[in-house]
């Protein structure tokens, strides 16, 4: 697990959709998936 991930999370949740926070983060929206879904293999739970 990285801290960039779980504050890549935080950002879903505090704006509520990964779409904005990709452009929040300015990041592309796929890639910002992906790197919840790691997060979310990792702790072996569905977070979204």
């Amino acid at each position: 697990m990285e801290l960039r991930q779980l504050r890549y999370f935080v950002r879903v949740v505090e704006l509520g959709s990964i779409s904005r926070a990709a452009l929040d983060l300015n990041l592309v929206q796929s890639a910002l998936s992906q790197q919840i879904s790691r997060l979310e293999g990792e702790l072996s739970t569905r977070l979204l």
